[in-house]
């Protein structure tokens, strides 16, 4: 059984780029497993990758390196119930110190269970650029403490959505990032592209000695004032109508809530939402990057008119949790009419808590 465990930031597109790594690895007749991981309980991810066919299991409540003990019994329940090939290990965007604190510990106490354990972090390459060009990040100077950590621990860096940089742009900001780090090995990839996933499952089985990494120097009174600044906002939301106006009522509470976060001079690490409707389901994605998801045109005609929908929101957010809260609160008062019950569910809105590794081994 090999593990990848999969790092790097609030929506670099670890998930998207997982799916279909897994979807390739099971046409190979291949086993596969996915581990998700998150400070909150419910996952739109682990909607996703269900909706795609694909075993999960999930570490809530905390990093993995501060819930070793439950990454530990998820990896055994998932070995003794499917016995995968591969495990995917994805861990939660605003973690790093995974060599230390994961990577190692599985390597002592596990290490004859496993045939190899790679690390990968991805990074939106349109971020990258900023940082390149010597551009503030959107985040504070702590929460961008923690992104340039991830990329600092990890060999291999995976610099997705690279279709989203202008093409001519491309093959310079490719020399430039692979000179400043020659130690490391780049990736640039659209998660979206066979191709490009295939080119990143070879690379994981070249790399299957990640477990000798060196450990992070990091200070960790940074690393939890740059998680602390970030708000997490989980719920689920059902929308019931009488004249089967649902579908629209949610993509205009969907781009209402984008709006107002920007609008409000706030910044989005991530903004996941699964639309569950008429047996159907799809996942839309805002980012730190992004302006807005998918096209309301598009998820209008595929959806359909509805009477009652259901959403699942992940909000991770720069802002305190009560602001981000009370936004969310206002864009649901708009869609509340006679006709329309509004009803929600498994509400929580938190800073996530200080790190406070399991095990951390820097030898």
């Amino acid at each position: 059984m090999k593990i990848h465990l999969v790092g790097g930031f609030l929506g670099s597109g670890k998930t998207t780029a997982i799916a279909n790594a897994c979807q390739q690895l099971k046409q190979q007749g291949l086993k596969v497993g996915v581990i998700t991981n998150d400070q909150g309980q419910y996952l739109v991810d682990s909607e996703f990758l269900h909706g795609k066919g694909i075993s999960s299991e999930q570490v809530i409540g905390g990093c993995f390196c501060c819930n070793y003990d439950q990454l530990d019994e998820q990896i055994q329940r998932m070995k003794a119930s499917t016995s995968p090939d591969v495990i995917f290990a994805e861990s939660v965007g605003s973690c790093t110190d995974l060599v230390a604190t994961v990577l190692k510990p599985l390597r002592k106490f596990r290490g004859q269970e496993m045939e190899g354990m790679t690390l990968s972090c991805f990074v939106d390459a349109r971020m990258l650029m900023m940082h390149s060009n010597n551009r503030r990040l959107p985040f504070s100077a702590d929460t961008t403490y923690i992104w340039e950590k991830q990329i600092e621990e990890a060999r291999l860096i995976v610099v997705n959505k690279i279709d989203l940089i202008n093409s001519s742009d491309l093959p310079a900001f490719k020399q430039e990032v692979t000179a400043k780090c020659p130690d490391k090995k780049f990736l640039f990839q659209n998660s979206l592209h066979e191709g490009s996933v295939r080119g990143w499952l070879n690379e994981l089985e070249a790399n299957e000695n990640s477990g000798k990494l060196p450990s992070l120097d990091i200070d960790y009174n940074k690393y939890g004032n740059g998680e602390a600044e970030l708000a997490w906002l989980d719920e689920q939301i059902t929308i019931k109508t009488s004249d089967g106006t649902a579908t629209k009522l949610a993509l205009d509470f969907i781009e209402g809530l984008n709006s107002s976060i920007k609008r409000n001079g706030l910044t989005i690490g991530h903004l996941k939402l699964m639309i569950t409707s008429n047996d159907k389901q799809r996942k839309i994605s805002f980012t730190t990057m992004s302006s807005s998801g998918a096209e309301t045109n598009e998820l209008k005609s595929f959806f359909g008119d509805s009477n009652e929908l259901q959403l699942t929101v992940n909000a991770r957010v720069q802002t305190a949790p009560e602001v981000l809260r009370g936004l969310l609160e206002v864009e649901l008062g708009l869609l509340r009419t006679a006709n329309t019950i509004i009803s929600e569910e498994n509400i929580a809105f938190f800073r996530p808590g200080f790190p406070t590794p399991t095990h951390r081994i820097t030898s």
